[in-house]
């Protein structure tokens, strides 16, 4: 029953512009979503400070930022729960899937999203008792060790990345009316 409320981007970054954010938040709002694009993390200490302000929590999609750091903290190590894709057009892929990082003491939520993921049933069960509705779509073992090899070559990926985005950066910014990611 949840109605997304857009907000605007910030022009240079293509992320959440923490000023529509605070702009749109109302009693209302059960969550805010910024969206990491390539790469590029949403200003998370602007965003932290506005949920922390008004009470409404954080779930960060990062689809598109595998790695990605914010003042020196990677993605899924900052204080709000983080959401990863797997798809084949992801940083890392493996055909389909996702992941869910939750922040330290986050044990309630934790033990929800494993509900959800595993057709409804607590880690304990025996007798296939279903607490809530559930699904049954989750990675498998061959999937999963897939991802795992390429978390070794993640970093250097990044770097290959971040080099080669200078060069194609400076040229896209010397196109006329083209202003790249990150740009001014």
């Amino acid at each position: 029953g949840a109605v997304t409320v857009p907000v605007d981007v910030d022009a240079r970054t293509y992320n959440l512009d923490p000023e529509a954010v605070a702009a749109a938040v109302t009693p209302r709002t059960k969550v805010i979503m910024p969206v990491h694009m390539a790469g590029l993390m949403a200003d998370m200490d602007a965003l932290a400070k506005i949920s922390a302000d008004t009470g409404v929590p954080l779930l960060q999609d990062a689809a598109h930022a595998h790695g990605a750091r914010w003042q020196g903290k990677r993605v899924g190590e900052l204080d709000s729960i983080a959401t990863f894709s797997f798809q084949n057009g992801k940083l890392m892929t493996a055909g389909e899937g996702g992941a869910v990082v939750f922040p330290d003491g986050e044990t309630e939520k934790y033990e929800t999203a494993f509900l959800r993921h595993s057709c409804g049933r607590p880690r304990d069960d025996r007798r296939y008792f279903h607490k809530i509705a559930g699904s049954n779509m989750r990675l498998n073992e061959f999937t999963a060790s897939v991802l795992r090899a390429q978390l070794a070559r993640l970093d250097e990926q990044i770097a290959v990345r971040d080099e080669r985005w200078t060069l194609l950066s400076e040229l896209l910014g010397a196109i006329d009316g083209v202003v790249p990611q990150g740009g001014d």
